[in-house]
């Protein structure tokens, strides 16, 4: 932290005599540099089953074109009856050489030099031993982190994924962003972003301090959705297709140019309704595609 970013010692007196006029941040427990693991955060239940979260910094952010420059992963236990953390047992960060310049504006984010990164090479042994015991993998974003990994790791293909920005609904429970940021800022907390271990310690902080939002990750991470590839739909039923929540892949990359949705797998006949009253076969020229934590986040 630089002399700017400390705490202003000058400003308690102003503080005690109006404290409701300031609010205080603490960073991120996790990340203080005492911090050591393994670290029990509640009593073992009994069911605790091993998650690993994950996130990887890059150098850019096309998921088929760009390379991870660094890795990082917290593994811990949880228990699916109480939905808490019990415990964070490890973490590690790691650099990998991509084998070309990193982006100026990469640089800029991450800190991450080419200097850093020169002749490292992540062992795919080491990483493998993370992911034993087929532990639920957590992303802030899923779907750039998990094809991301899968390109260069292959053996987690088929580990089950949830997301903590989109599998949680986050309006519902008072807040009105999905940051990971603006989520520990509300929560009291800050922490020093876009470095890929602080990320995943941030992350696995605020699932421990909101069991209400990691209980509803579970809950996502359960449910069995579908995707809609809404084929064949004409320009003028865009907005109508928009209003309901598809979006459009273009296709750039494989034969799926499409209006799309992911719905609850029990929603289905409801969106057939919808896309037969929409435009002319609707449902018969949509494609489906059955959803898990296992396939889901995999990519449009």
């Amino acid at each position: 932290m630089s002399q700017s970013e400390a705490f202003a010692l000058s400003e308690i007196p102003h503080i005690e005599a109006s404290p409701d006029d300031y609010r205080l941040l603490e960073r991120v427990p996790l990340t203080k540099a005492a911090v050591t693991f393994p670290l029990a955060l509640h009593p073992p239940v009994g069911d605790e089953r091993p998650f690993v979260v994950a996130d990887v910094e890059t150098t850019g952010l096309d998921t088929e074109a760009d390379s991870i420059i660094e890795l990082g992963l917290v593994r811990g236990d949880y228990s699916p009856s109480a939905g808490r953390i019990t415990s964070i047992s490890g973490a590690l960060s790691h650099f990998e050489d991509p084998g070309k310049p990193i982006p100026e504006e990469i640089t800029r984010i991450t800190g991450i030099t080419d200097a850093d990164v020169a002749g490292q090479r992540i062992d795919d042994g080491e990483i493998a031993t993370w992911f034993e015991g087929d532990p639920l993998v957590i992303a802030h974003n899923a779907s750039f982190d998990r094809p991301m990994m899968e390109r260069r790791f292959a053996f987690i293909a088929e580990r089950g994924w949830a997301c903590t920005a989109n599998g949680i609904p986050w309006k519902e429970l008072g807040y009105e962003g999905r940051k990971l940021e603006y989520l520990l800022l509300k929560h009291g907390f800050f922490y020093g972003g876009h470095r890929a271990e602080v990320d995943c310690l941030a992350t696995a902080w605020l699932m421990h301090i909101n069991p209400a939002a990691f209980t509803q990750l579970l809950v996502s991470a359960r449910q069995r959705t579908v995707i809609i590839r809404a084929f064949g739909a004409p320009f003028d039923v865009k907005e109508a297709l928009k209003a309901r929540g598809y979006r459009w892949h273009s296709g750039d990359r494989g034969p799926n140019k499409s209006w799309w949705t992911e719905v609850d797998a029990n929603a289905v006949e409801e969106e057939q309704s919808f896309l037969n009253a929409t435009y002319a076969r609707g449902a018969e020229q949509a494609h489906y595609e059955p959803q898990t934590a296992r396939t889901r986040f995999k990519g449009i």
